[in-house]
C-alpha cells in the first residue's frame, strides 16, 4: 500500500485537516496524530498498525491505494468517461433581450425572440437526441438574455413537448433556469412544478443599495425587493425547486448589510432551499485578501439558515459542463455554441447551426475542440488539486491562453477548501 498522490493536509489551532482531491473526501485529526500518521504514510512503514477501523476508512476514502494504482490515469478515464457521458444538458436562449441593463453583463441585449420554426427544430433535435444518440437524461437550462419574458411562447410549450418525449423513451427529464425572477408571478410560479422546473440560479448584485442602481425597472421602487419577495412565494408554491442565489460582487458593493435584508425578505422556512454563491465580476483585478470579508459574510448567511457554497471546486472531473460532448448551447436564432460567455453567440458565421431533422452540424468540427484536456501539461499533472480543478476553461485553452484559473480569482483553492472542512465540524 502507499499514499495518494492526491492527499492534501491542512493544519490549524491543533488540528490538521486531511482532504483527497480524487475521493473528495475528508476528515479532521490531532496534530500529534497527524505528525504520526504523515510519516508513516509517507514511508509506507507500519500504515496497518494503525487501529484497524481506521485504517479501513484512510482506505476507503482513498488517502491510502494498492501499489499497482496509477491515480493519474484513474482521472484520465474518469475525465474522459465525464466527456462522453451521455447525460445531456441543452441551455436554449430564447432571446438575447433582457429587461435590465447590467452595466458588468458580457452579452448585448439585442431584441429577438426564437422564431416558430427554430422552436420546431428545437423539438426534432430532443426527438433526435432521445431516438438516435440515446441520450440517458436530459437536463435543460433556459438562459438568456432573459429567458422567462416569453415563458408562455417558449418555456412552457417546449418543457412539455421534452417531458412527454423523455417518458415516452423512459429518460429522466430535468428543468432549470438563470433568469433575474422579475418575472416569476404567481401565473408563472403555478406552472412551474408540472414543468418538472428544479433549480434556479438567479443574481443579486451586491447589497440592496448597489443592486438598486444596477437593476432598475419603471414603476419597480425596488428591484432587490421585488426579485427576493419572488423568489419566497416560488418557494412556498413548489416545494421541488431549490435557488441558487449568486452575489455577483465587486470590491465594494458587498457588505454585512446584505444579511439581513436577505433574510428580511426570506421566509425562515425557505432558507434552507436558498444556496449563497458570490461570485467576484470579471472585470474587477483579484485581490486575496477580499475573501476574509466574503466569508465572513458567508457565516453570517449560514447562522441565519441559508446554505452556502464554501467551495466551488469541481466533482465532475471536466472544468466547464462545455468540456462534454453531450453539451450544447442553442440560440434563439438556431445556431448553436458551447460557451454562452462569449461573441460566438453574436458571431454571423455561426460554429454551429441546428438544421431542420434536429441535428446538429459544426463547422471545422469546432465542438471537438472543446474537449481538449487542457490538464495535459506539467503543472497541472504534477498538481495535488488536480482531481478538483482539472485545470482552466476549454475556451481559455483554444484561444491560447495558459495558467492556473485561480491566479484570476480573489479565493485560493486551499483557503476555500480549509473553510469547507472546518465548517463543517464547526
Amino acid at each position: 500500500m502507499k499514499a495518494s498522490r492526491y492527499n492534501i493536509i491542512l493544519r490549524d489551532s491543533g488540528f490538521s485537516y486531511w482532504y483527497n482531491s480524487l475521493s473528495n473526501r475528508f476528515f479532521r485529526l490531532s496534530e500529534s496524530v497527524c505528525d504520526k500518521l504523515e510519516r508513516n504514510i509517507a514511508s509506507s512503514d507500519d500504515i496497518e498498525s494503525f487501529p484497524q477501523s481506521f485504517y479501513e476508512k484512510l482506505v476507503d476514502f482513498g488517502f491510502i491505494i494498492d501499489d499497482k494504482i496509477d491515480e493519474l490515469e484513474k482521472v484520465r478515464e474518469k475525465n474522459e468517461s465525464a466527456i462522453r457521458s451521455k447525460d445531456y444538458f441543452l441551455v436554449i436562449l430564447p432571446t438575447l433581450d433582457c429587461n435590465f441593463k447590467c452595466w458588468y453583463c458580457i452579452q448585448d441585449h439585442i431584441v429577438s425572440k426564437m422564431s416558430f420554426n427554430t422552436l420546431e427544430k428545437l423539438k426534432n433535435h430532443i426527438k433526435y437526441m432521445l431516438s438516435d444518440c440515446k441520450i440517458t437524461s436530459l437536463s435543460i437550462e433556459w438562459f438568456g438574455g432573459e429567458p422567462f419574458m416569453y415563458f408562455d411562447d417558449i418555456i412552457s410549450p417546449l418543457s412539455e413537448f421534452a417531458i412527454k418525449n423523455c417518458k415516452e423513451y423512459g429518460v429522466p427529464f430535468r428543468n432549470s433556469a438563470t433568469t433575474n425572477a422579475f418575472y416569476l408571478n404567481d401565473t408563472v410560479i403555478e406552472k412551474l412544478d408540472f414543468l418538472e422546473f428544479k433549480n434556479f440560479q438567479i443574481t443579486l448584485d451586491g447589497s440592496k443599495e448597489f443592486h438598486d442602481k444596477v437593476k432598475f425597472q419603471h414603476g419597480i421602487a425596488s428591484s432587490f425587493d421585488y426579485v427576493l419577495k419572488n423568489i419566497d412565494r416560488m418557494l412556498k408554491v413548489s416545494p421541488q425547486i431549490s435557488v441558487t442565489l449568486r452575489i455577483n460582487y465587486t470590491h465594494n458593493n458587498l457588505n454585512e448589510k446584505i444579511v439581513e435584508e436577505v433574510k428580511n425578505l426570506i421566509s425562515e422556512l425557505n432558507r434552507n432551499r436558498i444556496t449563497i454563491a458570490p461570485r467576484k465580476v470579471w472585470q474587477e483585478k483579484p485581490d486575496k485578501s477580499f475573501m476574509s470579508k466574503v466569508r465572513n459574510i458567508l457565516d453570517l448567511f449560514n447562522k441565519a439558515g441559508f446554505n452556502v457554497e464554501r467551495s466551488n471546486h469541481v466533482t465532475s472531473f471536466i472544468p466547464c459542463y462545455a468540456n462534454k460532448e453531450f453539451y450544447n448551447a442553442i440560440n434563439f436564432n438556431g445556431h448553436v455554441v458551447k460557451c454562452t460567455a462569449c461573441n460566438d453567440l453574436y458571431d454571423p458565421d455561426p460554429k454551429g447551426i441546428l438544421m431542420s431533422d434536429g441535428r446538429i452540424v459544426w463547422k471545422d468540427n469546432f465542438d471537438r475542440k472543446y474537449q481538449n484536456k487542457s490538464f495535459e501539461n506539467d503543472r497541472c499533472l504534477s498538481c495535488k488539486k488536480l482531481p478538483a480543478c482539472m485545470s482552466q476553461c476549454p475556451r481559455n485553452y483554444i484561444e491560447g491562453r495558459r495558467g492556473c484559473k485561480y491566479d484570476f480569482t480573489d479565493n485560493s483553492f486551499e483557503d476555500d477548501l480549509f473553510d469547507l472542512m472546518k465548517n463543517s465540524y464547526s
